[in-house]
């Protein structure tokens, strides 16, 4: 259970700093004041959408890893 915690924590503090730095980056391409909005509006949809999902995919992660280590110290 802890494995699976722990996996769960590490994935979702990666997923964090990834959509921060992805956030950063997007800021700075606001604040360069693009001529044409269409180019930073892929990379704002990435960070939104990528941020929704990183913590789902980070507990399937921790749930999946805990389950495996578990099967694999019982058998």
């Amino acid at each position: 259970m802890i494995k699976a915690f722990s996996a769960f924590l590490l994935t979702t503090i990666i997923s964090f700093v990834v959509m921060v730095g992805a956030l950063l980056i997007w800021v700075t391409i606001q604040g360069n004041h693009i001529t044409d909005p269409s180019l930073a509006d892929g990379l704002g949809f990435a960070i939104a959408y990528g941020g929704i999902a990183a913590i789902p995919i980070s507990l399937a992660i921790g749930i999946f890893g805990g389950i495996i280590g578990y099967l694999r110290n019982r058998i």
